[in-house]
Order: structure tokens, then sequence, then C-alpha cells
């Protein structure tokens, strides 16, 4: 490192930071301030204001004047919250101030331009930005890796400069430790750096160390169906949650946290990534399981978690369901409580009516509008004879609201389609009792018109775990959203689930923009356990991946003859990693594995994480595959590598390489008696 660029970069980081502690002072006693003036008024209120509802005159000036109190009070509240979030980026900052900087050159005739780019940014003055954030326009520049004549797109538009410089920083706090000049990012010390660090229970933001083929997936423009098939390792779930920072900041007047949905596996996914977005100063946006969604939507689910419903079976149902002719075990009777208010057979007679329509949501919606007048009519009988004389007491206004406050159950069954017996049509048009939450819900939707329409975008994390109609009740009731699916169609570790070709076909029936975007570099395994899942891999597929770590351990491979000697080799693989830094994962193909594995060392055994835990901060755990989706840990022991857990078809394969490829660091393979022919070569 040249020491006078050091000189030169550690004052302007000293100017920096010198200037973001001002800013968090004087913001400080600007909160300060106005929360004593809040106090004042609050006071004030309470010693002034004067509750008279004498007459309808002094009632209305009473009113009056609390709009114009609550005015106040909603005006402190908003520049309380502005004065908060600045605050927040500021001390955001001071971890941390920048990670990079670049020099561009925009014009010969003009002097180059300076840019630091952080997670953030913020501004000395208003306008002259001593730090850009990372999804700015600008910061393209850096991500692009392209030196000399490059550009970067601002609104549909190309904005052509010249790259000079393109520097990394090591910083801690106001302290320069390093910087690298750099033009190539998998040569990047600051990437090998942050790789070797070892794993913890939370995700961490990889801001600084965007890779060219990541950056391409975050920056791509909107259309109806991205998909983006990685390699196990490739920073797909990094790049899907930069992805999301990256829209609310391009959207940020038109995108909130509620318009849009992550899809994910387990729980314990959701609480592994839960810091990423609010680090990069944004809010976390609604995730769900699978479960977790059906529950939302009031559907009634049973079974170990995961969806076997055929996609053929809910096109039957959109086929068939037009022709079907109505009958009084469709419907359910409208009740008020304990009180029938219409027979299921007075509401096939509303339904009737308008059998014109074929069965489906123009029918439903229809009907619905009259039996909701002849349900007040009914509830009105009722209050009358409930209340006698009484009843028929007070203006109409003043009697439909009572219609509203009293009998809401019934009216809210109507007018949430609560008479329609989705279950039984489904089970009709299927030709069984037994159906499942995905054939239920779809036929609902396709009856109701059931949907979330405010939905903008859609992340559905490790697709490849889905099934077709899965994908298809995602589309049906996000009509409006925007999908993003992120995957590894090798990492399918059930059998039924969709194809990466189905996706394809799905987008393309319905005329929709669709992009697949790979990505085969590895980030997170050494090169030996790249090597090692890889060969699992296609041969034209295993050409294409690559890691960017530092050398490692061989994986180690071992096979026990008998009961004895595979105790002993578990119990020299936990001592072994018992001490080890970082997360060590022992991971069983099934609960069956599990089980038996926690028999065999008793109370020496590891603690179990099943699929609402936390991950630890350290230390050796068990897990099942299917919890193990998604994570990676440093230190990775697969103790039943025998061909009845890992057989040697493509399931067995697909779920051996996902098991694998969840190692950062070291990878022991054991198995009692005959090693798994997909390891024999």
């Amino acid at each position: 490192m040249d020491k006078e660029v050091l000189k030169n970069e550690q004052e302007h980081l000293s100017h920096v930071y010198k200037r973001l502690l001002v800013m968090k002072e004087e913001l400080e006693k600007q909160i300060r301030d106005l929360n004593e003036k809040a106090v004042d008024d609050k006071n004030d209120i309470r010693d002034n204001i004067r509750f008279d509802y004498a007459d309808a005159e002094t009632t209305m000036e009473t009113l009056a004047e609390i709009e114009v109190w609550n005015r106040y009070i909603d005006t402190y509240n908003v520049e309380s919250s502005s004065l908060t979030g600045r605050l927040s980026t500021v001390n955001k900052l001071l971890e941390s101030p920048y990670f990079a900087k670049i020099r561009v050159q925009f014009d010969p005739l003009e002097e180059p331009e300076d840019y630091y780019i952080g997670r953030v940014a913020v501004s000395e003055n208003g306008y002259d930005q001593m730090v850009v954030d990372w999804r700015s326009p600008i910061a393209e520049v850096y991500y692009n890796q392209e030196s000399g004549h490059t550009s970067y797109s601002v609104d549909d538009r190309q904005i052509a400069v010249d790259l000079i410089l393109r520097r990394q920083f090591d910083l801690d706090r106001d302290v320069l430790k390093a910087y690298f000049d750099t033009q190539v990012a998998i040569e990047d010390p600051l990437l090998l750096e942050s790789l070797s660090q070892t794993r913890s229970d939370k995700m961490q933001a990889i801001t600084a160390t965007i890779q060219k083929e990541q950056n391409s997936v975050i920056r791509y423009p909107d259309v109806s169906v991205l998909l983006v098939n990685g390699i196990a390792g490739s920073g797909k779930t990094s790049v899907l949650l930069q992805r999301i920072a990256y829209l609310f900041f391009r959207k940020r007047k038109s995108l909130r946290p509620d318009q849009l949905c992550l899809m994910t596996l387990n729980p314990i996914f959701r609480d592994y990534i839960d810091n990423v977005l609010p680090d990069l100063g944004e809010t976390n946006p609604l995730t769900m399981t699978w479960q977790e969604y059906l529950e939302m939507l009031e559907v009634p689910f049973a079974g170990d978690g995961y969806d076997y419903t055929s996609a053929e079976d809910l096109m039957k149902i959109t086929r068939k369901l037009p022709s079907l002719v109505p009958e009084a075990d469709d419907f359910y009777d409208i009740r008020q409580k304990d009180k029938r208010v219409l027979s299921r057979n007075e509401v096939l007679s509303v339904i009737r009516k308008f059998d014109r329509f074929p069965m489906g949501v123009r029918l439903i919606q229809t009907a619905a509008d009259e039996l909701e007048q002849r349900v007040k009519g009914r509830l009105r009988d009722m209050e009358d004879e409930r209340g006698g004389s009484e009843g028929m007491a007070g203006s109409e206004e003043a009697r439909e609201n009572r219609l509203e406050n009293d009998y809401g159950g019934a009216l809210s069954q109507t007018r949430g389609y609560g008479f329609v017996n989705a279950a039984h049509i489904a089970q009709r048009i299927l030709g069984r009792k037994q159906i499942s939450a995905a054939e239920l819900l779809y036929t609902r939707m396709e009856l109701t018109g059931l949907c979330d329409r405010n939905m903008r975008y859609v992340m559905v994390d490790e697709v490849q775990d889905y099934t077709r109609a899965q994908l298809m009740i995602f589309k049906k009731y996000y009509p409006s959203a925007k999908f993003m699916l992120l995957g590894d169609e090798y990492q399918a570790i059930r059998p039924g689930l969709v194809t990466f070709g189905e996706i394809r076909e799905m987008a393309e029936a319905d005329d929709k923009e669709y992009a697949e975007l790979p990505l085969m570099t590895s980030y997170r395994s050494s090169p030996e356990i790249t090597d090692a899942f890889a060969s699992l891999l296609p041969k034209d597929k295993q050409l294409l991946v690559s890691s960017v770590q530092r050398s490692g351990d061989q994986v180690s491979i071992e096979t026990a003859p008998d009961e004895d000697s595979y105790k002993k080799a578990v119990t020299g693989l936990l001592d072994k990693y018992s001490g080890s830094d970082g997360l060590t994962a022992i991971i069983c193909r099934n609960r069956h594995n599990l089980e038996q594995f926690i028999a065999l060392l008793g109370d020496a055994a590891p603690p179990l994480i099943t699929g609402y835990d936390t991950l630890p901060s350290k230390g050796v755990f068990l897990m099942e595959l299917s919890h193990a989706k998604g994570l990676e840990f440093d230190h990775v022991i697969l103790p039943d590598a025998d061909p009845e857990s890992y057989p040697g078809d493509e399931l067995g394969r697909h779920c051996l390489y996902t098991a694998m490829s969840r190692a950062t660091r070291q990878l022991s393979i054991l198995a009692k008696g005959c090693l798994t022919t997909t390891l024999v070569h």
C-alpha cells in the first residue's frame, strides 16, 4: 500500500467521521428539544382544552379544538420519526462509514469525481453526499467491475463514464486498516477475508462484496417472472435480500414493506436472515412458510408440513367447475351465532336464480349481493321480535347501524362468501372425500375470487422445494405481483416437485415476461468441498462450477464395518469438532436416522435443532436435512452416508449434494457398512 494514499484516505475518513459525530450530536439535541416541546404542549392541552358537549354548537367547537391538537400531535410524530430515522442512519455509518470508492470522469475536459460508497447514504448539507448508497445508480459502476470506459443506468438512460479508480477499504469505525485497488472482484482480499470468517447464527449482508454476476441479478429490470438458477453456495439468498433492499430504495415512494412477500421453507431460516435488511436500513417484509400462509387464509392444514397436491388436480378443478350443477350441500347455512338466518336450501334457491352464470366467481358474487339483502330482512325481523315496539325505534340509519353492530356475524359470513362449502365442491369434482389444503384453497379462489391485489412482489426462496400446484396457487392469489424465484434444481430433495422447465412453461403459457439468470460461482465452500459436491452434478454443469474460497482441508470419507467401530468414529468426530470455532452441524437424512443417532450416543448426543428452534451462536448440534436447507455451517458431519439413506438414483444424488454443500470449511462423511454408491467413482 502506498503510504501517501493511506495517509490521504485516513484524513478523509477522519473528516467524514467527525462530521458524522457532529450530525449525531445535533440530531440527538433536536430529538431532546422536540420531546421537551411535546411534553409542554401535552400539559398545555390538558390544562386548556374544555370538553363541552352541552349542545350541538359547543360540541362542534370542542371537536374542532380536538382536531387542531390532533394535527399538532401528528406533526410531532412525523418529525420525531424523521429525526429518529436520520439518527439511525448516522449510527449505522459510524460503525463503518463506507466500504469503497470510485473515481469517474464524465467528460475528458472536466476533473474526475470521487464517490464513497456505503450501506446507506448521508449528505453533509442536504445535497452534497459524503457517502452514496450502494443502491444508487452511480454505484453500479463499482459493481460492474469494468475499468476504463463503462456506464450506468438512470431511469432507463445509459450514462457513459470512465472508471479511473476502483478502491476497497477495510475500516474499523474511524480507523483505516487497509485499502485495495482492484479490477476483478474475485481477486479482492476483502472478499476472501469475508468468506473466511466463521459462520454464526445470523446471515450477514454481502453489500461490500457483491460480485458482478450477483449484481446483475440484484439490479435486473422488473419482469413478471425472474428465475435465479444458482448452484449451492452461490449466494442466492444473499442476492435475494439485496434485491429486496434495492427495490425498496429504487421505489421508495411507491413500494411499501407490506407489498412484498417472502416465502421461506422454515422458521429457522427466517430467524437466520432477520437482521440483514434492518442492517441496510430497510424493514423486513412479510415472511411466511407455506403452513403460515395457509393459516393466514384460515385454510385447515394437517400433515408433515409438505404439500403433495398435483397440478393436474388443480387444473381439473378449473376445467370442471363451470359445468358443475350446484346442490344444497355445496353451501352452508348462514347463521348469527347459534341462530340460523338462512338455510342452505334458501341459499341454493338464490343461487339458482342466477343459473345463467356458470359456477364460479361471477355467480357467487352476484348471489352474495341478493343474499345480503335477504339476510338483512331476516335480521330486521329478529330485531323486531327481540325488542317489540322498541325494536322499531330510531331512524333508518340508526337501525342499520344497530344491525351491523348486533348481527355482524351473519353479515360478515355473507359478505365473505362463508356460505360456500368449497370443500364439498372440491370433493365432488375430484371424486374423493380426502382433499388437500391446496385443493381446498384453490377451489375457494375459483369460486369467490379470493386474492390479494395489493401485493406487488412475491419472492420464493428454495423454489425447487415447492410443487407446481403451490406455484399455481401463489400466482392465482397474487395476480398483480411480479415473482422472483430462486433455487437450485439439483437441491430438490422430495419427489414430485416443480422442475425449472415447468416454471418456464407456466410463465410462457400466461405470456409473462420471463428471464432466467445463472449463478455458477460458489462463495460458500472451499474448493475441496465444492469439487466434492459438484462431482454429483451432470458433466456439463460440473465444468461451469468454480469456487473463490481459499484452499482448505480435504473432504474426509470413512466407513465403519460394525456398530462399535461406527460409534468410535462418531465419537472421534465429535471430539475433533467440539473445540472448533463457528458452527458444526451433524446432518441426518431423515427423522428416523436422527433418532437412531441420538439413541446411539445417549446423553452424549448434541442438542437437536427442529423446525421452530433458532440456531446456536456456536457449537455442535444435530439437524434433519430438510431443516438445513438454505443454511451454511463451518463444519458438517454426514453420519449416514449409506446406500439406504442416499440411494444412487437422482433423488439420492440431490439429497447428498444438498447435504454436502452446507459445509464451508470442513466436511466429514461417515457410513456404517457400505458407502452410498453415489460417492463411489
